[in-house]
């Protein structure tokens, strides 16, 4: 199993569960929207420098958008 998807969903669920949009994440890390787009959806690589980025973003730690394992426990 690749990491780009989890990876991306991890980023999309926390950004919902913040009630952030794609465009306010934009507004507050300089990153396009269409770019953080493609992550959420596993299409982009993503840098540590960008996870960093994102992380600040959504006010979170880093490690926290790699608890794959949250994940998958809630789709059961």
């Amino acid at each position: 199993m690749g990491l780009l998807i989890p990876l991306g969903k991890r980023i999309q669920t926390i950004r919902e569960k913040k009630g952030i949009t794609q465009e306010q994440l934009e507004e507050r890390t300089g990153i396009n929207a269409k770019y953080i787009s493609a992550v959420e959806c596993g299409q982009r690589n993503v840098t540590v420098n960008t996870l960093a980025k994102i992380e600040k973003g959504l006010n979170i730690e880093i490690y926290e958008l790699f608890l794959f394992s949250e994940e998958a426990g809630s789709e059961k």
